[in-house]
């Protein structure tokens, strides 16, 4: 690979996502940290504060528009790469980490994670960032850094890589594991590290003091109700496994666990030792973890990372001497993944093949997920109208609610208005509105309830009104049908029925 080659393609591949983040509407979680800006905390429920501290900064400039709730993920990502770029030179060849760095790009997993705004944007590049820091700090040649700039800078980026997500403590262990395997080991018994640590705890203070003030739910979720609560599950660990294949496609996750056998028999070398130690944390807590709890394919994303670059080095060594199929068995996968994920949002290709091969079952618009990015502006315009008309002509103003935190954090970014969580199902809405008291103030009032055809509900289920009387909305996409909506005009608001 030239290094001509490599830059076009990161010119491409910027382009490409400029296009996306200027034409593609919110995914739902885009839209649920969004809402966080309207009332800065801390902390929040389900992530620590800073995402929403960034579009709170981006928003206050670009206003609440697609650039200004992407633009602080779109900037991390592009940082993370740079040091995802780095590590891999570092560790191997600039040559390997070119192609690690194409792969980290067009994954299935890591590219399209790029396009959305979300915590792993910053959290992976404070990740990357720790990773090439302590990197610097171990290295086995004479451009090793000093105990005191590498463990004070590493507090700090470890506190503000714990501000975005709390997986970011891995990092630690990881880091601690490579110590003990090596002569650095004696570092620890200097004042440095534990400085360092200070340094950490500090800055992630903001994450203790919300939980603190609400009674610690954040903690419970993240390290109890994740990972309790089902029972032992082969089929769900297979299922996890299959999305692992599909995330990173079959060669590349092979690959990883080829990897991970290389590093294992090549643990003399400092950069082997140091994959499998910064890997092994994540992966220790994260396959076991669907035998007996639900999950998240992305938990262990920040570790196969180091994997990835391993990949690149794989596909470069001459002395290797990978095969070609291995190659265009990559290149086969990320070509076909890729159009399948990005072209449904150039228009409504799917319903269209689906018609035109007269397929007996009728199209369900569910199947195509980019619809999911579609619709919610025309579905605040129509809300907002629905509240205009009933208060015209009853002298009374509904308040908006959903009945999940999805549909309640897009209600509010297609209405602009505060929208409320009508469930008791806990989520950083529920939280901070049974902390409050909110409802209280809306007792006796007229709601309009939004629900989807992804989540169906009738809202007498979770709440007491005297009536509700359902709506349909649609959508299109062209002359085929994106969303369709349902707006409940409900009377008299009592509260819910199982306030927690």
């Amino acid at each position: 690979m030239t290094n001509k080659f490599f830059y076009f393609f990161l010119a491409i591949t910027l382009l490409i996502r400029i296009c996306f983040t200027s034409f593609v509407g919110l995914i739902d979680d885009e839209a649920y940290h969004w809402s966080w800006t309207h009332e800065l905390m801390l902390s929040y429920f389900d992530h620590p504060g800073l995402i929403a501290w960034l579009e709170k900064i981006s928003t206050s400039w670009l206003g609440s528009t697609l650039w200004g709730v992407r633009l602080p993920s779109y900037l991390c990502y592009h940082i993370a790469l740079y040091f995802f770029y780095l590590l891999g030179r570092d560790l191997f060849s600039e040559k390997a980490a070119q192609v690690a760095t194409l792969l980290f790009l067009w994954s299935p997993f890591y590219g399209f994670g790029g396009y959305v705004a979300s915590p792993e944007a910053p959290f992976i590049m404070f990740w990357l960032m720790g990773s090439w820091v302590f990197w610097q700090g171990v290295r086995p040649d004479s451009f090793r850094w000093s105990n005191k700039k590498t463990w004070l800078l590493l507090g700090l980026i470890m506190g503000l890589g714990l501000n975005s997500k709390f997986i970011m403590a891995l990092l630690a262990p990881a880091m601690g594991l490579y110590l003990l395997a090596t002569s650095h080991r004696k570092v620890l018994l200097t004042r440095w590290p534990w400085i360092g640590v200070l340094v950490a705890t500090l800055v992630c203070l903001p994450v203790f003091i919300w939980n603190y003030e609400f009674e610690w739910p954040g903690f419970y979720y993240q390290f109890y109700d994740r990972h309790t609560g089902n029972s032992f599950s082969i089929t769900r660990w297979l299922g996890w496994f299959s999305a692992q294949f599909l995330f990173y496609t079959p060669v590349v996750f092979g690959l990883f666990i080829y990897a991970l056998k290389f590093s294992v028999e090549n643990w003399k070398q400092a950069r082997f030792r140091f994959l499998i130690c910064m890997t092994l944390p994540s992966l220790v807590i994260f396959y076991p973890q669907p035998l007996w709890a639900d999950y998240k394919p992305h938990w262990p994303g920040a570790a196969h990372l180091y994997l990835l670059m391993a990949v690149g080095y794989f596909l470069t060594s001459e002395t290797l001497g990978f095969k070609k199929w291995l190659k265009n068995g990559i290149l086969f996968f990320y070509i076909l993944i890729n159009v399948l994920v990005y072209t449904p949002f150039l228009g409504p290709w799917m319903p269209a093949l689906h018609a035109a091969l007269k397929i007996e079952t009728p199209w369900d618009s569910r199947w195509d997920l980019s619809n999911e990015f579609h619709g919610w502006q025309e579905l605040g315009d129509k809300v907002n109208e629905l509240q205009k008309n009933y208060h015209r002509d009853f002298g009374l103003k509904p308040f908006i609610g959903a009945l999940r935190y999805e549909t309640t954090a897009q209600t509010f970014w297609g209405t602009q208005q505060k929208t409320f969580m009508l469930s008791p199902v806990t989520s950083h809405y529920t939280v901070v509105q049974r902390k409050r008291q909110t409802l209280l103030g809306f007792h006796g009032q007229p709601t309009l309830v939004v629900t989807t055809e992804k989540y169906p509900a009738d809202p007498l289920k979770y709440g007491k009104w005297d009536s509700c009387t359902p709506e349909e909305f649609k959508t299109y996409r062209g002359a085929y049908l994106s969303r369709t909506f349902t707006i409940w005009t409900c009377l008299n608001f009592q509260g819910l029925h199982r306030e927690k």
